[in-house]
């Protein structure tokens, strides 16, 4: 693997690092029933962006939920 492409692969999964950090924190927000449209400003996302990775977190604990 050349260097550009290990630099490609860490940035790439500190992105997803990232990304789920912030994922976590906008339920953990939700969860206070902080309104969509607040957690959105404050992290720079639309309230839709907000509300996929809302019902994203949903669905999967569903799915999880009748798996057992």
């Amino acid at each position: 693997m050349t260097n550009h492409a290990r630099a490609l692969t860490a940035a790439a999964d500190r992105l997803e690092q990232a990304h789920a950090a912030r994922d976590a924190a906008i339920l953990d927000a939700h969860a206070a029933k902080i309104p969509q449209t607040a957690i959105a400003a404050a992290v720079r996302l639309s309230r839709m962006q907000v509300s996929r990775i809302i019902a994203a977190a949903s669905a999967a604990v569903d799915q999880e939920s009748r798996s057992e």
